[in-house]
């Protein structure tokens, strides 16, 4: 795996550069992805060693163009659309509650 570390003092060029192989490689993940019925497994590595978090970082980078380019990244291989359905259950209204309460309680109380 290769570690890469992007800050916001590095060279604007040397940023570029290091996005648009890092981009370049998820392409090809993306690729093998769509051919195996897969996910794109570099898209994992690079979020399983933190890489993402070093990513979304370059979101707040001054320049704009390493920050559209950062999120292009993120929105088309780190964004997961199912993701947002599973954010709030479905209620079905047939269906019997899980929780029921019984308000009467027993006249005598024993320990």
């Amino acid at each position: 795996m290769i570690y890469f570390n992007l800050s916001e003092k590095q060279d604007v060029k040397i940023i570029q550069v290091a996005l648009n192989g890092l981009e370049n490689i998820l392409k090809v993940g993306e690729s093998d992805a769509r051919a195996t019925g897969a996910v794109n497994r570099y898209a994992v590595m690079i979020e399983e060693c933190y890489g993402l978090d070093k990513i979304e970082f370059l979101q707040s980078h001054e320049n704009m163009d390493i920050y559209k380019k950062v999120f292009d990244m993120i929105e088309q291989y780190f964004s997961d659309e199912e993701e947002d359905t599973n954010v709030a259950p479905s209620i079905d209204p047939a269906a019997p509650q899980q929780f029921q309460f019984n308000p009467q309680q027993p006249a005598d109380f024993n320990f």
